[in-house]
């Protein structure tokens, strides 16, 4: 018999009912159903709650009171007794009292009328916990988001739009506790409007009109620029009239500078989009104080300069030249440290090996980057639509992954949440490059190959460090010779018996292992030997298997 579990929300407020859904396939194995199954649900690797529930035939709903926190990611499991046979289903929620504390990005991107006879897409979204949704390419036209004369039309690109079923998604999406976004480039016009208004759009130095793909003109977007009052009022009409919960507000990378209309003024664009969003995120509050915003740092630019501005993550899509897990690690840290307050980082990092090569090395390949985001303490922007994965920067062109690559990945998501606390603790220090190896000695791999860099064929150590606990991460590069995130990989070679031995200052109070490979995600605690060295007293412990992505928390 199969068994699926998973929340009835993509994310819990502090204090709110928790309802978990239990699905039930192959009926006719009667002697699996309507007996009691034991469902409990684990934080941090401890049970904090455990009850008998009856499981009925296809469907079962049971709900809990709601959790106290502000910030708590919780494990799920279900088993059910047979005789001497035994299932055990596993799933994750969390709960926060922000929704952009913890924000797992996904994107739709298909709103013809035949989109909106039913919702599976945001059902499948809702089952990756993805809590926050970019609505892309919705709108009538980039200059006039929504058309008040026309609900269906074909929008710049030539795909039919039925407003009514983008606003059947964001009804389910809200039904499901996740906020949606609609898509909103901050300077693209149709050739009509820009004929209509010369003087707002941006020129080249040689003074001619920037245009993207033939299509998109480019806006003036500075202080005070007419187009940036009327953009920033098209925003306002998406949520008001659309219902949108916030806006994406999308770049394409280019331009870093042009000229006003008849180059009377060079514009630097870094020095405008910080005082876009802010004048964008006072004029959506002014409507609706729940507004959302996410800014898109093509390229990873220019990070620097909108860090501090009031939207709800650092999103950044990465491109050429960064290419490598290094540059995905170093793109992550330089966000971290780029603002006066935290924010979650996303990367919209797409694979296109789900377009050009076979879905098994699609999948190592989704499996690896995966892996390397979370151990970095950031979100993928990768899912949408209905088992949809991007592999391009036109969401419209996704490719479709396999039931299998889709319950793989499933599990990596249902351990980010579970184990959020760990991932994505602001405490948390990376001392990968400083605490290992050459005469540092606070962390020691005392077998197999290592490396904290990404290099290829090693596991590849991601330190994280606070006052009370420690973290290491270890995504196997084992038997690929290719570190680029956006090639295809070969499915890493099985490492065991990793040993570690690292220093302490404190009494240990457990030291815990954890994967989203296997046996659901549950942590197991590692026995350890307490040895004194030259440098004081260090602890020694054997990591028992590494696939993908295995990790271990030390407590204190």
């Amino acid at each position: 018999m199969n068994v699926d579990i998973y929340p009835e929300k993509a994310q819990y407020r502090t204090k709110e009912t928790i309802t978990i859904i239990i699905e039930t396939e192959n009926s006719k194995e009667s002697d699996w159903l309507d007996q009691k199954a034991v469902l409990s649900v684990t934080h941090l690797g401890k049970c904090i709650w455990e009850e008998l529930v009856q499981i009925g035939r296809e469907r079962t709903i049971y709900h809990s009171k709601g959790i106290d926190t502000d910030f708590g990611g919780y494990g799920v499991y279900l088993t059910l007794q047979n005789k001497d046979k035994s299932i055990t289903a596993h799933t994750s929620f969390d709960v926060v009292e922000k929704s952009s504390r913890s924000i797992r990005y996904g994107f739709l991107s298909d709103f013809d009328t035949k989109d909106g006879k039913d919702q599976k897409d945001v059902e499948f979204l809702r089952k990756f916990h993805i809590n926050m949704v970019q609505y892309y390419d919705w709108s009538y036209r980039h200059d006039k988001l929504v058309s008040e004369e026309q609900s269906v039309y074909t929008d710049m690109m030539g795909r039919r739009v039925d407003m009514d079923t983008v606003r059947k998604k964001i009804a389910a999406c809200r039904k499901f506790g996740m906020k949606s976004l609609g898509y909103g480039a901050v300077y693209a016009a149709s050739k009509e409007y820009f004929q209509q208004h010369k003087e707002e759009s941006l020129y080249t130095s040689a003074g001619d009109p920037l245009v993207f793909i033939d299509i998109f003109h480019i806006m003036n977007v500075s202080a005070g620029s007419t187009w940036r009052q009327h953009i920033i009022s098209e925003y306002e009409n998406a949520v008001r009239l659309a219902g949108f919960d916030g806006i994406h507000m999308d770049t394409y990378g280019f331009p870093k500078t042009a000229f006003a209309y008849q180059k009377e003024k060079l514009i630097h664009l870094e020095d405008e989009y910080k005082g876009l969003i802010e004048e964008t995120k006072a004029a959506l509050e002014h409507k609706n104080q729940t507004s959302h915003l996410i800014f898109n740092n093509v390229g990873n630019w220019p990070v620097s300069t909108v860090a501090d501005a009031p939207q709800d993550a650092l999103y950044i899509e990465v491109w050429e030249p960064n290419s490598t897990y290094a540059h995905i690690k170093q793109i992550i840290l330089d966000a971290k440290k780029a603002g006066r307050e935290s924010k979650p980082v996303i990367l919209a990092a797409y694979l296109a090996p789900f377009r050009l090569e076979e879905e098994g090395r699609a999948e190592s390949a989704a499996c690896l980057l995966t892996a390397a985001i979370i151990s970095n303490g950031a979100y993928h922007l990768l899912l949408g639509e209905e088992r949809g994965v991007l592999t391009q920067g036109y969401y419209v062109d996704h490719s479709t992954m396999s039931a299998s690559t889709c319950n793989k990945l499933r599990g990596f998501y249902d351990f980010l949440v579970q184990y959020m606390e760990l991932f994505y603790d602001e405490e948390l220090q990376d001392v990968s490059m400083t605490h290992m190896g050459w005469d540092n000695t606070e962390y020691h791999c005392q077998s197999g190959k290592w490396s904290v860099d990404a290099k290829p064929d090693t596991v590849w150590l991601t330190i994280r460090e606070k006052e009370k606990r420690k973290l290491i991460s270890m995504v196997n590069l084992c038997g690929n010779e290719e570190t680029k995130w956006n090639l295809g990989k070969e499915k890493p070679a099985f490492q065991k018996n990793i040993i570690f031995q690292v220093q302490i200052d404190y009494p240990v109070a457990g030291i815990y292992e954890i994967s989203p490979d296997r046996n659901q995600a549950k942590a197991k605690e590692l026995p350890f030997e307490m040895i004194h060295t030259d440098r004081g007293l260090a602890i020694r412990f054997t990591v028992s298997e590494l696939e993908y992505l295995t990790c271990v928390w030390i407590d204190f």
